[in-house]
This record gives C-alpha cells, sequence and structure tokens, in this order.
C-alpha cells in the first residue's frame, strides 16, 4: 500500500487519517493521473493566444517596435528619398507594439486586471496615434512630391 503525503507540508500520513500529523491539513482527495487543464491554457486556438501574448512575446515585440521606429529615424534623418520606407517602418513598429498591448489585455488572463485595462487603453491610443501622424505624414509627403518633384526630376 503506498504511503500517501500530506499536500502542504510532505509529512507522511497515517492509513485513515483525515487530517495532518503535522500541519493539520485535511487530506487531499486523490488526484487525477491525467492532467487538467484549466481556463484557457491548452491547445488549439486558446493556446496560441497564450503563446502570442506571454509576458515575454509581449517585451520582446514592444522591444522590437522601438527598434524599427528608430531604424525608421535613422533612415528619415541620414537617407535621403527615403521617407515612405522610414514612415512605413515607423508605422509598423508603433502599429505592432498598440496590437500587442491591446491583445496582451485582452487575452492574458496572468496580468492583474487594472493592468490590462491599461494596456487596452494605452495599445489603442497607440494605433489610433499612428495611424492617424501616418496618414498626416504620408498626405504631407505626397502634396510635397507633387509640388517640388517637377523641379527635381
Amino acid at each position: 500500500m503506498a504511503v500517501s503525503k500530506c499536500v502542504k507540508c510532505g509529512a507522511s500520513l497515517p492509513p485513515g487519517a483525515a487530517f495532518c500529523p503535522s500541519c493539520g491539513t485535511p487530506k487531499a482527495e486523490e488526484q487525477p493521473t491525467t492532467p487538467v487543464y484549466h481556463g484557457s491554457t491548452g491547445a488549439g486556438l486558446n493556446g496560441l493566444f497564450d503563446m502570442i501574448f506571454s509576458k515575454t512575446a509581449i517585451i520582446i515585440g514592444i522591444v522590437i517596435g522601438i527598434l524599427l521606429a528608430w531604424i525608421s529615424l535613422l533612415i528619415m534623418v541620414f537617407a535621403s528619398g527615403s521617407a515612405n520606407v522610414a514612415i512605413i517602418l515607423n508605422s509598423i513598429g508603433f502599429i505592432g507594439i498598440g496590437l500587442l498591448l491591446v491583445g496582451g489585455g485582452i487575452f492574458n488572463n496572468n496580468i492583474d486586471k487594472h493592468v490590462r485595462l491599461a494596456m487596452v487603453l494605452i495599445g489603442g491610443y497607440i494605433i489610433l496615434m499612428s495611424l492617424s501622424i501616418t496618414s498626416i505624414m504620408m498626405g504631407s509627403y505626397t502634396s510635397l512630391f507633387s509640388r517640388y518633384g517637377s523641379l527635381l526630376g
């Protein structure tokens, strides 16, 4: 016969004991031998969301988004005639950050609910500002090119 152990302190339980003699914890019921998944951990679409919007993936994504924004700034400053590329990289970087924040706030249940709410609000704000700034920059770049493009080439 297998010796049962306390789930809290690990002490050996005598046969027929209802409580642990060391710590007083009630004896646990027999545990199932197959793992039981609770919440959104497991296979399928929820497992994919858990992987994409984990804390580590969100941090790595934010770092990559910031790097894209910095690279776009360097392109804008040092590479003349590459404004479209810089604007697109900047947009991809910031919209990616916003999407990761919104998705992490919605799908990651391991984060405090107030932090999740802040992630959704800040991510939404970043997305809206990136889209509006991108449209303004693309519009002004296009109008400048149409005005002065004929003079340059």
